[in-house]
């Protein structure tokens, strides 16, 4: 990752420790997920009100896989701020991912979302600068490749009833390089064979629909969802099951367990628990 990247990030993540300090109110969570095919992650994040109409959010997660591949960890960090002006709002991020040793990407993200009092829409723009390093295993022949992708897509959340809502996502990229024909593309298998290692990395494409249903403060939801690898072209059908509940006046607890069907890697389980901690007055 060049200076200049780091340099962006890192004032980034300095701008949002000073505002985060003034926040009015807040969302912290801690997160655990692991998977059938020995992918594990561990997440951190939070959501801090600037004022009435404005959030500032950031998330940290580290996930690790062991398969045929051998063993890989990445991490992500993301900071984002979020303004609504009633009823159109706007949302900007920055973020990094992956591992410096094979593959990382630092992002820039966008969405213009329209928010009534019970639904929402949005456009998603996403711009990802890549490095990736070939012969990562021969010291001598180490070189990196530089590539980038454009993703467009949309997300959005529109109420069936009084206690069932519709939401649904999507997104598509286009890459400056076809990934697939790339040397040493093998190292990168990884990404395909834990759904916790193919989080925020090279997907084709991906689309997800699923309904939420509430009961008093407790909810269910369900999922479905699809997606691409850009590694080898392989698919995934995936579905899950969550349910949130509270725990306290402050604090609510998720589990969420999910199924994959993979074209190339056959099936695999994972589940996923989430603590979230409600701040402010």
């Amino acid at each position: 990752m060049s200076l200049f990247r780091k340099t962006i990030a890192s004032a980034f993540l300095a701008l949002f420790c000073i505002v985060a300090a003034h926040a009015e109110g807040f969302v912290l969570g801690v997160g655990a997920e692991a998977d059938s095919a020995d992918g594990r992650a561990i997440s951190a994040f939070g959501d801090f009100g600037i004022g009435q109409k404005t959030w500032l959010s950031t998330t940290v997660s580290s996930y690790e896989t062991d398969n045929a591949f051998g063993g890989m960890r990445t991490t992500l960090a993301d900071v984002g701020i979020d303004h609504w002006f009633k009823p159109v709002g706007i949302r900007l991020n920055t973020s990094y991912w992956g591992n410096s040793d094979v593959l990382e990407s630092f992002d820039l993200g966008t969405s213009l979302y329209f928010r009534g009092d019970k639904f929402m829409v949005s456009a998603d723009y996403k711009r990802r600068a890549f490095d990736f390093v070939i012969f990562s295993d021969f010291p001598d022949l180490r070189r990196e490749i530089d590539f980038s992708a454009d993703g467009w897509g949309m997300t959005g959340r529109f109420p069936l009833g009084e206690s069932v809502s519709l939401h649904f996502g999507g997104m598509q990229y286009d890459y400056s390089r076809n990934i697939r024909i790339q040397q040493d593309i093998d190292s990168l298998r990884f990404l395909s064979s834990s759904r916790l290692s193919m989080i925020n990395s090279l997907i084709d494409h991906r689309v997800n629909a699923g309904l939420e249903f509430k009961f008093g403060l407790r909810s269910i939801d369900l999922t479905a969802g699809s997606w691409q690898t850009a590694v080898d072209g392989g698919k995934v059908n995936s579905f899950s099951l969550g349910f949130l509940t509270p725990l306290s006046d402050r604090t609510d607890m998720e589990f969420r367990f999910s199924y994959d069907d993979s074209e190339n890697f056959g099936n695999t389980t994972a589940l996923s628990v989430y603590l979230y901690y409600f701040g402010g007055s």
